[in-house]
C-alpha cells in the first residue's frame, strides 16, 4: 500500500515539469562549472561535471557539499537536486526535489542515495517514467544499473492522468527494462476501485512484441454457452510470431486454434488462422483454416495466395461474428503467380471453389493466361489486343455423380482500327474471333469423354460523334470546365454456338457467347474540371547513397527550389482535366431474338415481348474525393414504367463518414414481387477522434415470411484515451426465418496489457 506521506500523483507530476524547467534554466545561468571548482578548490573525479548556483564546501571526511539548485552529469545520467553530497568520488546523497535522468527514464524523489561506479541507488517518494511510457509511483525504487529498477509498495500503468484510469498496485516489483516486469500481491484497479488481484505476473516492459500470456477472454453465445479463452504469444524472431488460443465452450466443449505471422523479406507477407473444435451441440468435427501471402520475386514475379477451408457452411454463423464472412456461401481458395510487361501479362493461378450449400467443387490444377493488350502492329493502323488460358478442370457433385475432369484451351484475339476522320467523330470497327477446345462435354448432365470444340466470331463498329464541347469557367487564359456531349451508337454481330448446352461451364470463357445482330445506342454527357495534378516527391533510397573510388560516401542532398526571378510570373501548378460527373441514356435493338417479355393481363404468362431492351440511364457525380454518387435506372418500354432504380454513393469528412446503397424493383417480371433494400454505413468521430461511433444497418421493405424489417444492425461505440479504450458493440443478424443472432458486446481494452473485461450477452 502506498504511504500516506507519499505527495499526491498530480502535484508529483506537475513538480516534475517544474524540475525539468529549472535546470534547463540553472543550466542557462550557472557560471562556467571548471571557474566554480578553481574558486572552491575542489577537484573532480574526471568525467564529472557539476553545475550549481549556491556554495560548495569541503566536508571534514573528504567529500564535498553543493547547494543550489545542483546538477550533476556522469556519463549518460543526470542528478538534480537541491543539496547534493558527494563523497569518496562516487557516492551521492541528494536532498530536496531530487530528479534523476538516464536514457528515456526519469525519476522525481524527496531524497536519492546513489553510486555512480556501480550505477546503483535508491530514491524515496518516487514517481517517474520509464521508456518514456511507463508511469511508476513508489515508496522506493532502487535503480540496479542501467536496465534495472526494484519497486517497493507502488503503481505502475501507462496512464498519466493524476487518477490513473488503469493501474497495477503492487507490493513490490522488479522491472528490467526492454524485457518484463516481475510483480507480487498485483491487484488491477480501475481508477482506485480492485478488480482482478494476482499473487504474480510477469508483464513485458519494451516497446517491442513480448511473448507470455494474453489477458483471458470472456463471451456468452446464444446456442453454444459460456466462453472462456486463453491466449499464449509467442514471438518467434523479428519477423515472425505466434498467437495460440485454447477456448473452452460450456456446451460445445474445448476448441483451439492459432494465428501465425511472418514477413519471409522486405516485399512479402503472410499470414495463417486456424481454429478446431470437436462440437458437441452438432456431435461433429468443426474447424476452418485460412493461409494468406503475398511475395514479389526479383525476376518480377509476384505470388498471392489465399486459401480457405471450412468444415461446414454453418461453422460461419455458430462461430464468426464477422457478417461478411458469417454469409459467405463459398470456400475458396487461390494461388496466383503473375508478372506484367510493357505489352503481355502472364498469369499461372489454381483456383478451388466450393459451394458449401450444394457440395460443388470446381477447381483447376493449374490454369495458365496470357493477356495482351492493345498494341499497335507496326506502322498499320491496325491494333491487336487478346487473351488466351490453357488450364486443367475439375468439376464433382456427389449428390449428382457428376465428374468432370478435363483440359481447356482457349484463344481469344481482338483487332481493331480506331480512326479519327475530325476532331468531333471516332470510328472504331472490330473484329473478334474466339477459339475453345473442350477434352470432355456434357450431355443431359452426363460427362462424356469426348472433345468439343467451338469457334466463334464477331464483328462491331462504334461511332461516337459529332461530339459537341463547351469550355467555360477561365482562369489565368485555361478553362477551368469542358461540358460535352456525345451521341454513340454500336452495330455488330455476334456468332452463337448451337452446343453451347453440352459446354461444361466454369468462368467467363466458357458463357462467352454471341447474341446476333444487334445495335446499342446512347447519348452521353460529360462534365470535367482541371485539377491540380500531384507531382510525387522524391524519396531518398539506399540506391541513391554512392560510394566514390576514394572511398568516401556522396550523400544524396535535398535541393531547394528556386525562387522565381524578380518580376516574373509564378510558375503555373501541373494540371489534368477529372471526369466530375456523367450522364448516360442507352438503348439496345435486337435484330434476331426479344429483348424485353411482359405479362400485361397478369396471368402469369408472357403475352407481349419487343426486340428492344429497356431504356437504361446510369450517372455518376465525382466532384471530389470526399464525395461520389452514382445512379442507375431502368425503364421498361411494355409497362412504360420504371423497372428498377439503384442509388449509391458516399461521403467522407474530418469528423464524419457515410456510404449507402438502394435498390428498388419494380415487380413487372413474370412472378416476380416489388422489393426495395437499404444499406447504410456510417460513422462519427469527436473529440479529436477518441470518441467514434459507427453504425451499419440495412432495410428491407418487404421482408416475406419472417416479418422483420431490419434483418441486420450493427452499432458501434468507442471511447479511447491515452491509455484504454472502451468497446460496446450492438449486434442483429437474420439468417433466416429461424435463425436470428442479437448480442451485446463489452470490451475494454488497456495499453500494455490488452483485452480486459470481454463480454458478449
Amino acid at each position: 500500500m502506498i504511504p500516506a506521506r507519499r505527495p499526491r500523483m498530480s502535484v508529483l507530476l506537475l513538480s516534475i515539469v517544474m524540475g525539468c524547467g529549472f535546470v534547463c534554466g540553472a543550466s542557462g545561468q550557472s557560471p562556467d562549472p571548471r571557474q566554480e571548482e578553481s574558486d572552491s578548490g575542489l577537484t573532480l573525479p574526471p568525467g564529472i561535471e557539476i553545475e550549481f548556483q549556491g556554495t560548495a564546501t569541503q566536508s571534514e571526511d573528504g567529500g564535498a557539499m553543493f547547494t543550489g539548485p545542483v546538477t550533476l552529469t556522469s556519463k549518460e545520467t543526470r542528478i538534480q537536486a537541491d543539496q547534493l553530497l558527494l563523497r569518496d568520488r562516487r557516492y551521492i546523497e541528494a536532498e530536496g526535489n531530487v530528479l534523476i535522468v538516464w536514457g528515456q527514464n526519469r525519476v522525481f524523489g524527496s531524497r536519492l542515495s546513489y553510486d555512480l561506479e556501480e550505477e546503483r541507488g535508491t530514491i524515496e517518494d518516487a514517481i517517474g517514467f520509464a521508456l518514456d511510457e511507463y508511469l511508476i509511483v513508489a515508496e522506493t525504487i532502487e535503480k540496479i544499473g542501467e536496465r534495472k529498477l526494484h519497486l517497493r509498495k507502488g503503481i505502475v500503468t501507462t496512464c498519466n492522468q493524476p487518477l490513473p484510469y488503469w493501474s497495477f498496485s503492487v507490493s513490490s516489483a522488479t522491472l528490467t527494462l526492454e524485457k518484463y516486469a516481475r510483480m507480487r500481491n498485483v491487484r488491477l484497479r480501475a481508477l482506485r476501485v480492485p478488480v482482478i488481484y494476482l499473487p504474480y505476473l510477469v508483464w513485458p516492459v519494451k516497446d517491442g512484441r513480448a511473448a507470455g500470456l494474453l489477458m483471458p477472454e470472456f463471451h456468452t453465445t446464444q446456442d453454444r454457452g459460456d466462453v472462456i479463452s486463453q491466449q499464449l504469444f509467442l514471438p518467434l524472431g523479428r519477423s515472425a510470431d505466434v498467437t495460440l488460443e485454447g477456448r473452452y465452450y460450456s456446451e460445445a466443449g474445448f476448441g483451439g486454434g492459432g494465428v501465425v505471422r511472418f514477413i519471409p523479406n522486405l516485399k512479402g507477407e503472410g499470414f495463417f488462422n486456424g481454429f478446431f473444435i470437436d462440437d458437441k451441440v452438432d456431435g461433429r468435427d468443426r474447424y476452418r483454416a485460412d493461409y494468406r501471402q503475398t511475395q514479389e520475386f526479383r525476376n518480377g514475379f509476384r505470388m498471392v495466395a489465399d486459401i480457405g477451408v471450412v468444415s461446414d457452411a454453418d461453422y460461419f454463423i455458430d462461430f464468426e461474428r464477422d457478417l461478411n464472412v458469417a454469409s459467405s456461401p463459398d470456400s475458396q481458395a487461390r494461388l496466383e503467380f503473375s508478372r506484367n510487361g510493357k505489352w503481355a501479362s502472364l498469369n499461372v493461378r489454381e483456383l478451388r471453389d466450393e459451394q458449401l450449400s450444394t457440395g460443388l467443387v470446381q477447381q483447376t490444377l493449374p490454369e495458365i493466361e496470357l493477356r495482351g493488350r492493345s498494341r499497335r502492329l507496326g506502322k498499320s493502323p491496325f491494333y491487336l489486343s487478346f487473351e488466351s488460358s490453357l488450364a486443367s478442370i475439375q468439376q464433382r457433385l456427389d449428390t449428382t455423380f457428376f465428374d468432370a475432369d478435363y483440359l481447356r484451351g482457349d484463344v481469344a484475339p481482338v483487332l481493331t482500327m480506331p480512326w479519327s476522320p475530325a476532331p468531333w467523330l471516332d470510328i472504331t470497327p472490330r473484329v473478334s474471333y474466339r477459339y475453345t477446345y473442350y477434352t470432355q462435354h456434357a450431355v443431359n448432365g452426363i460427362v462424356q469423354d469426348s472433345a468439343l470444340s467451338r469457334q466463334l466470331w464477331s464483328y462491331d463498329l462504334e461511332v461516337v460523334g459529332p461530339k459537341l464541347f463547351r469550355t467555360f469557367g477561365k482562369a489565368n487564359g485555361r478553362a477551368r470546365f469542358k461540358h460535352s456531349i456525345e451521341p454513340k451508337i454500336s452495330y455488330g454481330f455476334g456468332e452463337s454456338f448451337d452446343r453451347s448446352d453440352e459446354v461444361l461451364s466454369f468462368d467467363e470463357v466458357d458463357r462467352a457467347g454471341g447474341a446476333g445482330t444487334a445495335m446499342t445506342y446512347a447519348l452521353v454527357q460529360r462534365l470535367l474540371a482541371r485539377k491540380p495534378q500531384k507531382v510525387p516527391t522524391t524519396s531518398r533510397v539506399a540506391s541513391d547513397t554512392i560510394i566514390l573510388p576514394d572511398g568516401t560516401v556522396d550523400e544524396p542532398t535535398d535541393t531547394p527550389e528556386e525562387d522565381e526571378p524578380p518580376g516574373q510570373p509564378a510558375a503555373e501548378k501541373p494540371s489534368i482535366p477529372v471526369e466530375i460527373a456523367s450522364l448516360e441514356i442507352a438503348q439496345r435493338r435486337s435484330f434476331d431474338e426479344n429483348l424485353s417479355f411482359a405479362d400485361l393481363d397478369g396471368d402469369g404468362e408472357v403475352d407481349s415481348t419487343s426486340p428492344y431492351s429497356s431504356v437504361v440511364l446510369t450517372a455518376r457525380v465525382n466532384p471530389s474525393q470526399a464525395l461520389s454518387l452514382d445512379l442507375r435506372s431502368g425503364y421498361d418500354i411494355l409497362f412504360d414504367e420504371i423497372s428498377d432504380v439503384s442509388v449509391s454513393g458516399g461521403l467522407r469528412g474530418q469528423m464524419a463518414s457515410a456510404k449507402f446503397s438502394l435498390v428498388h424493383r419494380n415487380g413487372l417480371a413474370v412472378n416476380a414481387e416489388d422489393s426495395t433494400q437499404v444499406r447504410l454505413l456510417g460513422g462519427v468521430r469527436l473529440l479529436q477522434d477518441r470518441l467514434r461511433f459507427n453504425v451499419e444497418t440495412s432495410y428491407n421493405a418487404d421482408p416475406g415470411d419472417s416479418g422483420n424489417h431490419f434483418p441486420e444492425q450493427h452499432f458501434q461505440f468507442v471511447y479511447s484515451t491515452q491509455c484504454c479504450s472502451f468497446y460496446v458493440e450492438r449486434l442483429t443478424r437474420e439468417f433466416g426465418t429461424a435463425d436470428t443472432r442479437r448480442e451485446l458486446y463489452f470490451r475494454i481494452d488497456l495499453r500494455g496489457v490488452g483485452k480486459l473485461l470481454q463480454k458478449t450477452f
